[in-house]
């Protein structure tokens, strides 16, 4: 027997799926569309539909009557971001791949012109890298400053490179834009950075970006560990772990492959 709850419960569920078919890809969507693709009769999905636009859930565009999301969600969304933490969507990703790695992780995200570590998980191994929270490095040197500024527009190179010091001359400043543009759109290509006895001497480093909601890296997860042990393994495994782990960060904080 068939319960006002149960049928409760259907029409909610049924609402969400009609949420669920919007996305970056597809901004607009009929009502036939609507009906076609989740089996539902044109009548109730019009119904659906009305209850939505009334209560600006979804707005309805005169010229091709087509809906799209509207202000509440809008402002709901925001909310949401406000309230996700990127430590707190990280952390468990940290855990799971310096269980599976053994080397040090670490989360760090852009801060002027330099990366911040906010959260660590620090290997067991006998000769290991150890940075600190609140430790930081420099976005021009080193895989994880790399990985953000690759793939950011809210930092301007001269500024980075005026950072790291003078140039002798007009050729060496010139010479040293050429390399690390060179350097920022192989990464860029490739969607990692590495880094051999850059920053510390003996160690080696891996590391992705994480972006949000307007597609700009704001933070950088990283595998950095002994070189002699980590250049003899199979870094590919190690790179599509990271990469796995920050497409999931990502998402989660909003974004869907638009922006910088």
């Amino acid at each position: 027997m068939t319960t006002k709850t149960d049928n409760s419960f259907g029409s909610l569920e049924k609402a969400i799926r009609i949420l669920s078919l919007f996305d970056s890809e597809t901004p607009e969507v009929s009502a036939q569309e609507i009906s076609e693709r989740l089996n539902t009769p044109l009548s109730t999905t019009y119904n659906y539909l009305k209850v939505f636009v009334r209560n600006e859930i979804l707005t309805k565009d005169p010229h091709t009557s087509k809906f799209r999301l509207g202000l509440k969600l809008f402002k709901l969304g925001i909310l949401a971001s406000e309230n996700i933490s990127l430590l707190e969507v990280a952390r468990p990703y940290l855990e799971s791949i310096a269980g599976r790695c053994q080397e040090t992780v670490a989360l760090t995200v852009i801060d002027g012109l330099e990366v911040l570590c906010v959260d660590t998980i620090e290997s067991s191994r006998p000769v290991r890298y150890i940075i600190k929270r609140g430790g930081k490095l420099p976005l021009h040197a080193g895989a994880p400053g790399k990985a953000v500024l690759a793939f950011t527009d809210r930092v301007s190179l001269r500024d980075v490179l005026e950072r790291e010091g003078p140039a002798k001359a007009d050729e060496d400043a010139s010479r040293r834009t050429e390399a690390l543009t060179r350097e920022l759109a192989s990464i860029r290509s490739k969607g990692y950075s590495e880094s051999h006895s850059e920053v510390v001497p003996g160690f080696t480093a891996l590391a992705v970006p994480i972006r949000d909601h307007t597609g700009c890296a704001i933070a950088s997860l990283s595998i950095i560990g002994f070189a002699q042990s980590l250049e003899k393994e199979d870094q590919q495994p190690l790179i599509h772990m990271l990469k796995e782990a920050a497409t999931e960060i990502s998402a989660k904080l909003g974004y869907s492959r638009k922006g910088c």
